[in-house]
């Protein structure tokens, strides 16, 4: 009996054996970039003939390198700063010799580094541009004398690292820091919200991450040369390399392909638009011309997102293009820098616009406010009135004639033809947003300026070098509250800008996200001398408005000077049917009770004689 059943027991051993050693099998780490690569390397073998099992993503790197030594995956890309520290080899920031010590430090254990891609991804110190900046830190170095009281985010695989992690990284260079906020693998990407949102005031990164491109994040120089080189490359067992013959070639066809410039524009694609990994690798080898199916690449228009330049790499505008990416997942997500956002919406060059409720206005000849055909989906956050005078005889906005603002359709040039409506004494100046304080002066004439932006705006403190904040006097009289809602009364807080020392009164508009109003049965629209195109098929999904709000997760409701989306409307219950039916009802009510009369009194009438 045992023999019998000895006999067919051995031969599916031999046959999964034989369908193990027939496949390739592609592991990977669980971050972006490495997947990506992954991805390419499983692709290129298939393209080769070569059956291909994913094991994308394995797990972090000490799983995927058990791994590899057992068996269990023949390949995945290794940097080779890592191979070497895994070794408990000491770093080396040279990458040829790097790669040529772990090559001779790997072949005893039947495992060969393929060549390299073409490019290094270390690990790195990034800090807020702006933060950086008021401590004057350039280097990790600058970092040990304010270290005790900043914290950083890091990954937990960084924290786990024993030569060139987090513990290794601050005894090098002899610092300490208040706290460390550690997020799983997997997460890593959150800490750059983390870090643009105030919670961390430093963050381990990797010097390909896309989110390095946003403006407003500085990369830290690595002034000991702690980190080594970390040049990419395919880990391959010595015995996949017989089994596949054709597999050296298709590796060697990625050789050289890929820099830091192009891995950060893949990992972009994943990170922040949301594509998966296989769909990016895929699309990245046609380009290269390595794969020659170009029936994969995906077919999709991006989505536009409309905003002045002047909100361009603000915080705001992060938290506005994180919901817009989330409510279009698989989407390209692109920004159109426009002076006149809701202008790109209305023509339908962008999808949605980051605006300001002041820009919702416009103003005929006799200064009669309309509404824009647009509504508002999401509140992002809030704009002020800034008023800078650069003449320190200039107290208040009633002592300025001629006030420059944006170009004319800009957010501050419609706030400012608010401004002019409601005092009667100001001329308004256009300039360019990037005309600085002494060309205003100098060529226009204007004795102040009016910036419309959130607080701490960049541009705001710009302007301040040669000038001063001053209030906006005036505004609480006769009834300019009621003819101009789309500005309220508001206030500059103490200190939120050097040598501010008192608060400022003024103005402020909520910033929203805004897309096209629906109108049923009609293509076009006239308002304020502007044809604007909106259909109810331009308009934007409940499920997308509803996906927008909980992204943003804003604490206050729509200002109610401006439409808003229905979506977000609290719905009022189903009515209670009437008391009174129609008359069929009425008329079968009446016969059904005369028939209940007529069977009660068969029934209690006297029996005949």
């Amino acid at each position: 009996m045992f023999k019998k059943l000895l006999a067919p027991l051995a031969m599916l051993v031999l046959v999964a054996c034989s369908d193990s050693a027939d496949t390739l099998k592609v592991g990977g780490k669980d971050f972006s970039e490495n997947m990506i690569l992954s991805e390419m390397i499983a692709a290129l073998a298939e393209a080769q003939g070569i059956p291909v099992d994913r094991h994308i993503p394995l797990g972090p790197t000490a799983l995927n390198l058990d791994s590899l030594k057992r068996g269990e995956i023949d390949i995945y890309v290794e940097y080779s700063g890592t191979g070497l520290v895994m070794l408990g080899q000491p770093a080396l920031s040279d990458g040829d010799k790097v790669i040529k010590k772990v090559r001779s430090l790997y072949e005893p254990l039947g495992v060969t580094w393929g060549k390299r891609l073409g490019f290094s991804n270390s690990h790195g110190l990034a800090m807020r541009a702006d933060r950086a900046a008021e401590l004057d830190i350039a280097t990790i170095s600058d970092l040990v004398a304010h270290s005790g009281s900043l914290v950083i985010g890091i990954e937990k695989n960084f924290e786990n690292r024993p030569v060139d992690g987090f513990t290794p990284l601050t005894a090098r260079y002899g610092m300490s820091f208040e706290a460390v906020k550690i997020v799983e693998s997997k997460d890593r990407m959150s800490l750059y919200d983390a870090l643009l949102s105030d919670e961390v005031d430093l963050i381990e990164v990797f010097t390909t991450d896309g989110k390095l491109d946003e403006s407003g994040v500085k990369l830290l120089v690595d002034d000991l040369g702690f980190f080594p080189a970390y040049d990419a490359a395919p880990l391959v067992r010595a015995d996949a390399l017989v089994r596949f013959p054709s597999l050296q070639e298709s590796l060697d066809r990625l050789s050289g392909k890929l820099d830091e410039e192009a891995m950060r524009k893949l990992n972009r694609l994943v990170d922040q638009e949301s594509f998966t990994p296989r769909d990016v690798a895929l699309v990245a080898l046609v380009e290269m011309g390595l794969l020659e199916n170009d029936n994969i690449l995906p077919v999709n228009e991006p989505i536009r997102v409309s905003m002045a330049p002047s909100y361009k790499g603000i915080a705001e505008s992060r938290q506005a293009l994180r919901a817009v990416r989330k409510a279009f997942p698989g989407r390209h997500v692109r920004l159109d820098i426009t002076q006149d956002p809701l202008k790109s919406v209305g023509n339908g060059t962008a999808v949605i616009g980051l605006v300001t409720t002041a820009e919702f206005v416009s103003l005929d000849d006799k200064n009669i406010p309309s509404l824009r055909p647009f509504e508002a989906v999401g509140v992002v956050g809030q704009s002020y009135l800034h008023i800078i005078a650069f003449d320190d005889a200039i107290r208040s906005l009633l002592d300025v004639k001629t006030l420059a603002t944006g170009p004319k359709g800009s957010g501050s040039y419609r706030a400012g033809q608010l401004l002019a409506a409601g005092l009667g004494t100001l001329t308004l100046k256009p300039v360019n947003e990037g005309t600085d304080a002494l060309n205003i002066t100098g060529s226009s004439g204007a004795e102040a300026r009016l910036i419309l932006a959130p607080l701490g705006s960049d541009i705001v403190k710009t302007n301040l070098v040669k000038g001063k904040l001053i209030p906006l006097a005036g505004w609480g009289d006769d009834n300019k509250l009621g003819r101009f809602p789309y500005l309220r009364q508001a206030r500059i807080p103490a200190n939120i800008y050097k040598k501010q020392r008192e608060a400022i009164e003024t103005l402020s508009s909520q910033l929203v996200l805004a897309g096209p109003r629906a109108f049923l049965d009609v293509d076009t629209e006239r308002q304020g001398g502007e044809i604007v195109i909106s259909t109810s098929k331009t308009t934007l999904t409940d499920d997308v408005v509803r996906t927008l709000s909980k992204s943003l997760a804003a604490k206050n409701g729509f200002d109610p000077a401006v439409p808003s989306t229905q979506a977000l409307r609290m719905q009022p219950p189903n009515p209670p049917m009437s008391i009174n039916p129609d008359a069929l009802v009425s008329i079968l009510n009446i016969i059904v009770l005369i028939f209940i009369v007529w069977l009660v009194w068969l029934y209690i009438r006297p029996e005949p004689h």
